[in-house]
């Protein structure tokens, strides 16, 4: 596994990018705390998108029933992008604030080179 760190002035046009990429493509969205260890919150659903403002990062999604789903990650610190020995990006991990990170797994990878700036 391979990890880029994606630096903040990057992150609107990162996530732009994988929003193209990855829309409807099934996710699975995992989060990590210190205390409680790995629990996913989402699992194998279709993303619809990723955005960023300074009030932070929306994860959204589609389930399989119609409904629309919407993770936020306030204070975001750290993006990093993990590729897999293939070079195919795997999952997009962020570090917020509270010390919890969140990870977006990706189903079906796709190239990096793909993604603008990176």
């Amino acid at each position: 596994m391979d990890t880029h760190t994606i630096s903040p002035p990057q992150w609107k046009s990162t996530f732009d990018s994988l929003s193209r990429i990855y829309d409807g493509a099934t996710a699975s969205l995992e989060i990590l705390m210190p205390e409680l260890g790995a629990q996913y919150e989402i699992e194998n659903q279709p993303l619809r998108g990723i955005s960023y403002d300074r009030s932070g990062i929306e994860l959204h999604f589609a389930t399989r029933d119609g409904k629309h789903l919407v993770h936020r990650i306030a204070d975001p610190k750290l993006v990093q992008i993990e590729e897999n020995e293939d070079g195919l990006l795997a999952a997009l991990d962020i570090e917020s604030g509270d010390s919890l990170r969140s990870v977006l797994h990706f189903s079906a990878p796709k190239p990096s080179k793909l993604l603008t700036g990176h």
